[in-house]
């Protein structure tokens, strides 16, 4: 029987980055995924690393150390994943808006963190936002990856380090200890570990069922389009000042579809427009009738959208919490089993703090950071 100090769970980008933690500290570490590498909702996201859409408190804390720590990443490994920390602009289309924006900018600068207000000038930043804009925030350090080239560079230094990937195995069945996790593969294979690590986001419930253990996690569906390469020129991750609430908001309505503009340049040139939020379980299917919506969310910011052509769309599935904060730390009632899920839409973003505090759980106890705001256990 093959024995590890972690097993982890999940090969997404929050998979990746809490394999890389424990690896880091000299922990042997194994990395099971059923659908091959990144096969879930990293596949489907725009790699959003961001400090302007949080409101001042834990996640604009946790956003803040996690960008640091992507910078350390790709100072430390190199750049194969097209991180480009290109900065953001968010952009206020009325007076209260501009005030609400206003306050912000000046919220996060009291925490030291590097962004202006613009009532004027900001065509020197982003040549083509339309005549709705009244003001914008610039947020210079925001940054942007290529999800999947991300997950495909921490799995080459992990399995240049020595790291197993078992690829399109899923778990058959866990027996957590006191003292570790027996993990059976569908396949047969038995695994001793220390710790398992679920890096499993919506998935999570379905794996914690059998155990009769539980973590409030659900779907969040959101689309994009992609827009085929053209002459309009996106400098930044471009956001209607509406996109925070959207983001922030832990309103379950079933029956709503929440959009919000945010507009990304692309290294290859295309263009990446979002974004949408709704409870509509597992699935995936393209909506038109949203992606219509979000489009002309994205064309009110910047007009000049409106000539270019749609390519494709697709939808992904985000792990909502309740409180809006992810859930890192012990299951409770088998601490030897650790979540690391619930980042909505910011696991890219979080994902190297994540791998950080999982980490921390691991080698060092460290069970409760933040004043246990993340363990599972709040929701008890």
């Amino acid at each position: 029987m093959e024995r590890v100090d972690a097993l982890v769970v999940g090969s997404g980008i929050i998979g990746s980055f809490v394999a890389l933690a424990l690896r880091e500290r000299g922990l042997e570490v194994m990395v099971v995924d059923r659908g091959g590498l990144a096969p879930g909702t990293s596949r489907s996201s725009d790699g959003n690393l961001l400090c302007s859409d949080k409101s001042p408190g834990l996640m604009l804390d946790l956003s803040r150390r996690s960008l640091d720590a992507w910078h350390r990443f790709a100072g430390r490994y190199g750049n194969d994943c097209e991180f480009d920390p290109k900065g953001a602009t968010v952009v206020a289309r009325s007076a209260d808006e501009a005030r609400g924006l206003k306050a912000l900018v000046a919220e996060h600068q009291a925490r030291g963190i590097d962004c202006r207000f613009l009532d004027s000038g900001w065509h020197a930043l982003e040549p083509h936002l339309g005549p709705e804009a009244v003001a914008v925030g610039n947020w210079p350090n925001d940054a942007q990856v290529q999800p999947m080239l991300a997950c495909y560079q921490i799995a080459r230094i992990l399995r240049d380090q020595g790291v197993t990937y078992r690829f399109y195995e899923g778990i058959d069945r866990l027996e957590p200890r006191d003292d570790g996790v027996t993990v059976t593969l569908d396949g047969g294979d038995r695994i001793e570990a220390g710790h398992v690590a679920l890096c499993t986001g919506v998935w999570t419930p379905e794996i914690l069922a059998p155990l009769g253990l539980s973590v409030p996690v659900q779907p969040r569906k959101g689309h994009i389009a992609v827009l085929e390469r053209g002459d309009v020129v996106v400098n930044s991750k471009i956001a209607d000042f509406g996109y925070q609430a959207a983001a922030e908001s832990t309103e379950v309505d079933e029956t709503a579809v929440q959009t919000a503009a945010i507009i990304e340049a692309t290294r290859s040139g295309t263009i990446l427009c979002g974004s949408s939020r709704e409870f509509a379980g597992f699935d995936m299917a393209v909506n038109m009738q949203t992606v219509q919506q979000l489009l002309a969310d994205c064309v009110r910011i910047v007009p000049d959208l409106a000539r270019l052509r749609v390519i494709r769309g697709y939808a992904g599935l985000r792990p909502f919490s309740p409180d809006g904060h992810p859930l890192i730390g012990p299951v409770p009632g088998a601490e030897r089993l650790i979540v690391a899920t619930g980042h909505e839409g910011a696991g890219h973003g979080l994902a190297a703090v994540t791998g950080d505090l999982v980490a921390a759980c691991v080698a060092d106890g460290d069970t409760h950071p933040y004043e246990g705001r993340l363990h599972p256990e709040r929701f008890q």
